[in-house]
């Protein structure tokens, strides 16, 4: 935590409180990083088995209506990103508190959720034009 312009020293009393809550925060933000990969198989399960209950295989060459994608397609985004938003977050809130380290997990929340956006609706956009 910052006053005036001088981090505070860590004896004091007031920084306790900050410390512990910088702490918390960049733990939460780690946990977040580390879900990303779990978020990832259940987004791919997830829209797998969302096409298939409308009837369409993944890997088929007949090409799926733009519903059917969207219907299968944005519940596996959000899923997907999920992570992300409290890695972003609380890698801030961590930064925030006294824990510059904190930004490592919320750029690494930025990349990963506008990897999977631009990575997911790019093509949807431009393979319909």
């Amino acid at each position: 935590m910052v006053t005036s312009g001088r981090p505070l020293d860590e004896s004091t009393p007031e920084s306790a409180p900050a410390d512990r809550l910088g702490r918390r925060a960049l733990r939460a933000a780690w946990i977040s990083v580390a879900a990303m990969p779990v978020a990832f198989v259940l987004a791919m399960v997830l829209g797998d088995s969302l096409l298939s209950l409308q009837g369409y295989d993944s890997g088929s060459e007949q090409p799926a209506p733009l519903g059917v994608i969207l219907l299968a397609g944005l519940p596996a985004l959000l899923v997907l990103i999920a992570p992300t938003i409290p890695a972003i977050l609380f890698g801030f809130r961590a930064s925030r508190l006294g824990r510059p380290n904190g930004i490592v997990p919320a750029v690494i929340g930025i990349v990963v959720a506008a990897w999977s956006l631009l990575g997911n609706l790019l093509p949807l956009v431009f393979g319909s034009l």
